[in-house]
C-alpha cells in the first residue's frame, strides 16, 4: 500500500508542474484511495483548504490523532477543537479549545466563553462567536446581557433569534412591552406559546383576564371583586395583592392560584382578594428603601383604596429588591415563589424566622422574646414558660429542638418541631400542626396585630401630613379595639413584625 500510495504521488508530480494542478490531481486520487490521508496531508501542506477540510472529517470520523495534530501544526483551527473531544487530560481538552477558539471557529469561542465567569471575557468570547452567525452564543450572549440587567445590549440578539426560538421570543416580548411596543410583545408572546412555551402561555392568560387600574378606578374595582365573606371573622386578615408590571402581575397571579389551592393555609382565618394590576407610576418603589437594604414603595396613594374596602393588609409586587414584612405590608420581588410568600405570610402574625439571623437582627428579636415559634433560654424569665404553657395547651407533650435562629450573637433558642419547618427554609415547605394552632391563634389577637393602617400612619407622619397621619393613628386604636369593624370602618387584624428579611 506504501509503494502504491509513492506511485501515486509520484505520477501526479509528473503530470502538473504547479501546485493548483497537483492538489487537484490529490484530491481527486484520495476520493478514491482506502488510505486517503497521506494524499490528503500532501495537498494540506500545499495550503489547499479543501484538503484540509477533507483531513480533519477523515480524522475525525476514524478518531485520529495523529492526523490532528498535524493540522494543528498547519494552523487549521477546527483541528483544535476536534482533538479536544478526543484528549483524555482534561488541562490539556481545555488548553485545545482555547486554541481553537483563538483560531476563530465559532464553536470553539461558544465553549470557551462559558468556561469563563468574568463579566467581560464571557460577553467578548460569546461576541466573536454569535458575530459568526452561532445561534447557541447569541441566545447565551442575550441571557448573560439580561443577567447583568442591560437589556439594552440583549435586545439586538433576541431580535436575531426570536423567529425561531420561543424562549427569545418570550425575553424579547418583555422588553418590548416595556418600550410601550405592546402589540408586538403580544404577538411575541403568541409565537412563544404556540411553540409550547409554558411562561408565555400563562402570560397570554394574564393579559386575558386582567388590565391595568389608576388608583382612583382601584377603589370601585376592588368593592366588587371582594369575597363574600370579607368582612366576617373567617377573614380575620383581609389581603390585597398589587402588582406594578406585567412581570408582577404573572407572580401575583400564580401566587393567588397557588394560595387558593394550598390545604396547609385553609383552616386559618387569612383572605386573600384577587390580585390587582396598578397602572404604571402609581407609586415609588424602590430595591434600597429609605437606605435599609429591602424592597419598599411609598403606598400613600393607596390610602383611599384601603380605607373604602377595609384592606388590613397589602402584598406589592415590584420588578427587585429583598421579599420583607413591614408593618402590614409584604414586599416580594419577581423572582419570589409562593413558598416565599407563605414564609413571609407568616411574618405578619409574628413568626420569626428559623435561620441565623443577622447579629443586627437577632439582638432586636431574641432579645425581645416575643417570638410565638421559639423560647430563648439562659435567664429565668416568664416568657419562656409562658410559651411553653400555650404550646402544651395545644399538644402535649412538647418537646424542645435547639433553633439556629440566635446563633450570630451566642443566645441559645429552642422551637417546638425537630424538623426542619418553613420558617427555617421556606423551599422545606414543612409547618407543623402546632404552628397553625398558634397561627390562628395570633389572627385572633388584636394585640399582636400591626396593620396596614400602621404603615400608613407612619408614611404620613414622615411626610409632615399630620392630618392624614392622625386619621391612620386614630385607625391603629379602633383595630386594636375590637375585630369586626362598624360598616364605614375598616377590620382590625395583623401583625407584630417589623422588616424582616428572608434567607
Amino acid at each position: 500500500m506504501f509503494r502504491a500510495t509513492c506511485l501515486v504521488v509520484f505520477t501526479s508530480l509528473t503530470i502538473a508542474a504547479d501546485t493548483g494542478q497537483l492538489n487537484t490531481q490529490l484530491l481527486s486520487n484520495a476520493q478514491h484511495a482506502e488510505e486517503p490521508a497521506s494524499l490528503l496531508w500532501i495537498a494540506s501542506e500545499q495550503g489547499s483548504q479543501q484538503a484540509q477540510q477533507r483531513l480533519h472529517d477523515f480524522a475525525e470520523q476514524k478518531q485520529d490523532g495523529y492526523w490532528l495534530e498535524k493540522l494543528i501544526g498547519l494552523g487549521y483551527a477546527p483541528a483544535a477543537l476536534t482533538l479536544s473531544r478526543i484528549e483524555d487530560n482534561p488541562r490539556i481538552s481545555q488548553r485545545l479549545v482555547r486554541l481553537a477558539a483563538r483560531g476563530g471557529v465559532a464553536q470553539a469561542q461558544y465553549e470557551f466563553a462559558l468556561s469563563r465567569d468574568d463579566y467581560s471575557h464571557r460577553a467578548s468570547w460569546l461576541t466573536a462567536a454569535a458575530e459568526q452567525g452561532l445561534f447557541e452564543a447569541q441566545t447565551a450572549l442575550a441571557d448573560w446581557y439580561l443577567l447583568y440587567q442591560q437589556p439594552e445590549l440583549a435586545e439586538p440578539w433576541l431580535a436575531q433569534t426570536a423567529d425561531t426560538d420561543p424562549q427569545s421570543a418570550f425575553q424579547l416580548a418583555y422588553l418590548r412591552w416595556q418600550h410601550g411596543e405592546k402589540e408586538e410583545a403580544k404577538a411575541l408572546f403568541e409565537f412563544a406559546a404556540e411553540h409550547e412555551h409554558e411562561e408565555a402561555a400563562e402570560v397570554l392568560s394574564v393579559l386575558n383576564r386582567y388590565q391595568p387600574v389608576s388608583v382612583s378606578a382601584l377603589r370601585n374595582q376592588l368593592a366588587s371583586s371582594l369575597p363574600d365573606n370579607w368582612l366576617t371573622a373567617q377573614c380575620r386578615q383581609r389581603m390585597q395583592p398589587l402588582a406594578t408590571g406585567l412581570a408582577e402581575m404573572v407572580q401575583a397571579d400564580r401566587i393567588f392560584r397557588q394560595f387558593k389551592r394550598d390545604r396547609r393555609l385553609q383552616s386559618l382565618s387569612l383572605c386573600v382578594a384577587t390580585p390587582q394590576w396598578l397602572a404604571d407610576n402609581t407609586m415609588r418603589c424602590d430595591a434600597n428603601w429609605r437606605g435599609q437594604g429591602r424592597l419598599g414603595c411609598d403606598i400613600r396613594p393607596l390610602a383611599e383604596t384601603v380605607e373604602a374596602n377595609n384592606i388590613t393588609h397589602l402584598m406589592v409586587l415590584a420588578q427587585s429588591g429583598k421579599a420583607n414584612v413591614n408593618n402590614g405590608v409584604m414586599y416580594l420581588d419577581v423572582g419570589d415563589t409562593y413558598s416565599v410568600f407563605v414564609h413571609e405570610l407568616a411574618h405578619f402574625v409574628g413568626f420569626v424566622d428559623e435561620y441565623p439571623l443577622t447579629a443586627g437582627l437577632a439582638r432586636e428579636y431574641c432579645s425581645r422574646k416575643t417570638a410565638p415559634n421559639l423560647v430563648f433560654l439562659g435567664e429565668i424569665t416568664y416568657a419562656p414558660l409562658d410559651n411553653i404553657a400555650k404550646w402544651q395547651a395545644i399538644e402535649f407533650p412538647v418537646r424542645l429542638y435547639p433553633a439556629r435562629t440566635c446563633h450570630n450573637i451566642r443566645q441559645p433558642s429552642y422551637k417546638p418541631s425537630e424538623r426542619m419547618t418553613f420558617l427555617e427554609n421556606h423551599d422545606a415547605k414543612y409547618i407543623p400542626p402546632l404552628y397553625l394552632s398558634i397561627w390562628q391563634q395570633r389572627l385572633n389577637d388584636p394585640g399582636v396585630q400591626r396593620t396596614v393602617s400602621m404603615n400608613l400612619f407612619q408614611a404620613f407622619q414622615r411626610a409632615k401630613q399630620t392630618e392624614q397621619a392622625a386619621f391612620w393613628l386614630d385607625r391603629v386604636r379602633q383595630e386594636k379595639a375590637a375585630f369586626l369593624p362598624l360598616p364605614a370602618e375598616p377590620a382590625p387584624d395583623e401583625t407584630l413584625i417589623d422588616p424582616d428579611l428572608t434567607p
